[in-house]
């Protein structure tokens, strides 16, 4: 019984997993509804539910360690100025090939290459119920995560994001939204998934279905010690980069390094784990302490 119950659970848990959910955002005040430009405001202060984060361009940079004249090992890819800065980027040369010209840039936020550009299947900006998303206010993201180049392909160890909610009306009224902790990746050809606990998220902002139909704040489950997740699905292509893509750059801390920049375009998806699952979870773990009892 007790392996019977485990294995029940284990498998809820890779399906639950493997699903995205409904999810919206409340703004707390529905004075960005971009009805307000059309007609009149919705009376709520929440978007329609939607199924996936959309993001397309998102300039990608990839710091590759090359002390051994290799790019296999180990890697950061990273978005944050400072970070950009101390790697020597912006910068132009001549790619490792000795052939192709190589150009780097800090990625302009401003021209959307740092932003969340989707809430899918909402259309923005206009013609459904989105709060005025892409018109009053967006979604920035700030990250730096960690991994080893393989000759398979990348490997992701660690690392964070965070998105900010941007006011695109007054200044000074932006705010951390969400954070969320790599835990993990699978890479599958050119197709890449980076899998994240989210660890912080504002109060009353970001709403996850639970698979039975309840929207839970994620803020309250972290505050009750539960672990809301997201998926981000990408594709790198090619896994490798090539010699053709990197150009050698010294950082500031004299560290012979190689880089890469790309675009990218991909979605992600939240999830919480379902109250029948936690609960059936719960139960194969008390059969399992109650079968040890009887062992002794």
């Amino acid at each position: 019984m007790k392996k019977t119950l485990l294995a029940i659970a284990t498998g809820m848990a890779v399906s639950a997993s493997a699903s995205a959910a409904d999810m919206f955002i409340d703004l707390g005040t529905n004075s960005f509804d971009a009805g307000r430009f059309i007609g009149v405001p919705d009376a709520n202060s929440s978007t329609a539910t939607f199924q996936q984060f959309g993001f397309n361009q998102i300039v990608a940079t990839s710091v590759y360690d090359f002390s051994d004249g290799s790019p296999l090992g180990a890697f950061y890819d990273t978005n944050i100025p400072s970070e950009l800065a101390f790697a020597n980027v912006p910068a132009a040369g001549i790619a490792l090939n000795g052939i192709t010209p190589v150009y780097l840039i800090l990625p302009n936020c401003a021209l959307g290459q740092c932003d969340i550009d989707g809430l899918s299947p909402l259309v923005p900006p206009l013609g459904t119920d989105n709060e005025g998303f892409l018109q009053t206010w967006d979604l920035q993201i700030e990250y730096h995560f960690d991994g080893t180049l393989t000759p398979g392909g990348p490997v992701y160890t660690g690392g964070t994001f965070n998105v900010f909610f941007n006011d695109l009306t007054l200044a000074n009224a932006d705010f951390l939204a969400l954070t969320g902790t790599l835990t993990g990746s699978t890479l599958q050809i050119a197709n890449l998934d980076l899998f994240f606990d989210i660890t912080f998220a504002v109060d009353n902002f970001l709403w996850i279905d639970n698979g039975s139909g309840t929207f839970l704040d994620a803020a309250d489950v972290i505050a009750a010690g539960g672990t809301p997740t997201l998926a981000l699905d990408t594709n790198v292509d090619p896994p490798i980069p090539t010699a053709d893509q990197l150009l050698l750059v010294v950082d500031d801390g004299g560290n012979p390094n190689v880089i890469r920049q790309t675009e990218l375009d991909g979605s992600i998806t939240g999830q919480i784990p379902e109250p029948g699952m936690l609960a059936l979870m719960g139960l194969g773990l008390l059969g399992l302490g109650l079968s040890r009892r009887k062992a002794v």
